[in-house]
């Protein structure tokens, strides 16, 4: 993965005007080029369009990972989910560490989906999540929290149980909200067991 020519396209096409409403909205927590999502997805297609026919190009995600846009860690994680086929359990550990780095909501909510994909093709990963379930770190709590979403009728519902279980009664606002998207998300498969 070409890093320094995909930064180059984004600070062509960053728009100042644009970054401090985003930056705000964010609780200026990262700085951005300016560049919405839609527009993102079109000038990454042409770098992740054979990206699959190759291994994880872990030094390529990380590179996006440090940079201060937020951006290119939205960068990194679109080309992850374009390499879901390739991650497996030895790729929880680094994983992991974008959970825990540069943490937001934002983050978290697709590194979820990463995460569920490759629990549901390799369940022995879910008992990192279960621990994940009891971390001190927040992020991970909601990742494992929301791993299981829009799996359907292939939820396991004895690990989401335990895991929403762990995480009741807390009063922090992004756990609350992901049992709560959970259950909405289970709700429209089983109704009754979310009851």
């Amino acid at each position: 993965m070409d890093y320094p020519a995909l930064l180059a396209v984004l600070q062509q096409h960053a728009n100042p005007e644009r970054a401090a409403p985003m930056q705000a909205y964010m609780k200026h927590r990262f700085t951005y080029f300016g560049i919405g999502k839609p527009e993102l997805a079109r000038l990454c297609r042409p770098f992740f369009k054979d990206a699959a026919k190759q291994p994880v190009d872990w030094d390529f995600v990380r590179r996006c990972w440090d940079d201060p846009h937020r951006e290119l860690q939205y960068a990194a994680l679109e080309y992850l989910k374009k390499m879901q086929q390739h991650l497996t359990p030895q790729n929880i550990p680094r994983l992991q560490t974008l959970i825990t780095e540069k943490s937001w909501w934002d983050s978290a909510d697709v590194l979820d989906r990463i995460v569920g994909g490759i629990a549901l093709r390799h369940p022995e990963v879910n008992t990192v999540l279960l621990a994940w379930s009891t971390d001190d770190n927040i992020w991970l709590r909601r990742v494992a929290i929301d791993h299981q979403l829009l799996r359907k009728q292939h939820t396991d519902t004895a690990l989401l149980e335990k895991i929403i279980c762990n995480n009741l009664g807390k009063k922090e606002f992004f756990i609350n909200k992901a049992i709560g998207w959970a259950l909405r998300d289970y709700s429209k498969t089983n109704p009754a067991w979310v009851q």
